[in-house]
């Protein structure tokens, strides 16, 4: 079958105000998908036009080694600060891993009637010792884009055996967080604002203070109602679900958010956090077609 006209990968370069940054832009049918070479990092996903799930903040930048605020961040191979486990040298190491600020090659693109498919890899020589004693050689990462026409699936893998965290890092775009909801996500959390005290409750994760939640046994699907529409979020390949907005105060110390964009995101990230065995990577999240929820 021939490709459709409306199904197409096309290197781009710049998004919204980072004029300059090597970018991919997937399209099929009406459905748009950006994704960025530095960090290997999807910045925009419009199932239909004009119509971004994901947000990036107005205060972003990637030059001298920043890590691009927004969209679906690659977090590996660890997750927030790096594990004693990890780096038992206890080396200064960034939040969220090593590949956020680096760029990757393009591995493959398909282009079909049904679908559009971009793959990204980066290898990666400098893991620390906690690493690297169990596997010595370089890993290889790769994350898959695969759009079509109603959702977009993201896949991060990686066949070596490691001792390694992931997560994807998603940041959804909301119009009035006092409306925003997560629903059946699961029913207990570590709760990472009252220093990881696990919470058990199986209400909706609702949005009115700050909100650090790590889900341990989270839904293979779970629903986040923006306000104006309705996403089902699929996890594989994952043992845990993050859940963040940093709210007033913490907003505002962080340098590349502005005071008030708390208001306009939520993360709900799809992770892999154990640490008990090395075992390779394949953790993938599908972010289903928008169902619109017209107000009166």
């Amino acid at each position: 079958m021939k490709p459709s006209p409306q199904s197409a990968i096309n290197a781009v370069t710049g998004f919204a105000h980072l004029t300059d940054l090597p970018c991919y832009e997937l399209q099929c049918a009406q459905a748009r998908v950006i994704v960025s070479l530095y960090g290997g990092h999807v910045l925009s996903y419009q199932p239909r036009p004009g119509q971004d799930v994901l947000w990036v903040s107005p205060l972003a930048r990637w030059h001298d080694g920043y890590p691009i605020r927004g969209g679906v961040p690659v977090c590996w191979p660890w997750f927030g600060p790096v594990s004693t486990v990890l780096n038992p040298e206890q080396q200064s190491l960034p939040n969220h891993g090593l590949v956020r600020t680096r760029m990757w090659s393009v591995q493959q693109q398909t282009v079909t009637a049904e679908f559009t498919q971009l793959t990204l890899s980066i290898s990666v020589a400098d893991l620390p010792s906690g690493i690297a004693n169990v596997h010595s050689a370089a890993a290889e990462l790769s994350l898959t884009v695969t759009l079509t026409a109603t959702d977009l699936t993201m896949a991060l893998s990686c066949s070596s055996p490691l001792l390694q965290q992931a997560a994807l890092h998603s940041y959804f775009a909301v119009t009035a967080l006092e409306q925003v909801h997560v629903a059946g996500i699961g029913q207990s959390y570590l709760d990472k604002v009252l220093a990881n005290q696990l919470i058990r409750e199986s209400t909706p994760v609702t949005f009115s203070q700050e909100i650090d939640r790590v889900y341990t046994a989270p839904a293979p699907v779970l629903h986040l109602d923006t306000g104006q529409h309705r996403l089902a979020i699929a996890q594989t390949g994952f043992d845990s679900t993050v859940v963040w907005n940093p709210f007033v105060s913490r907003c505002a110390a962080i340098a590349d958010l502005a005071d008030d964009n708390y208001n306009a995101f939520v993360c709900v990230e799809t992770a892999r956090l154990q640490l008990d065995h090395a075992a390779p990577l394949a953790l993938s999240q599908k972010i289903g077609q928008q169902v619109s929820q017209q107000k009166s």
